[in-house]
């Protein structure tokens, strides 16, 4: 399987980084869906990582939307 790019790592870290991880307490019902269909893509892209590329993103996030992710 072939190892993502340097720039696929960085714009997936990038997505994971902006997440609201709080989202759910939102009352905006528009925003609520905003966040929960990015998480639900962002996962799905993770699901189809390799353990390297997981590997290659992982220093490119931050410690609380790492955790959100499952990712440390």
């Amino acid at each position: 399987m072939k190892r993502i790019s340097k720039e696929r790592a960085e714009k997936i870290a990038r997505n994971i980084n902006a997440m609201d991880t709080n989202y759910h307490r939102s009352d905006d019902r528009r925003s609520w869906k905003f966040w929960n269909n990015l998480e639900k893509v962002i996962k799905r892209k993770l699901s189809e990582l390799s353990n390297d590329d997981i590997e290659a993103i992982r220093p490119l996030l931050k410690p609380t939307e790492a955790k959100f992710f499952n990712l440390i």
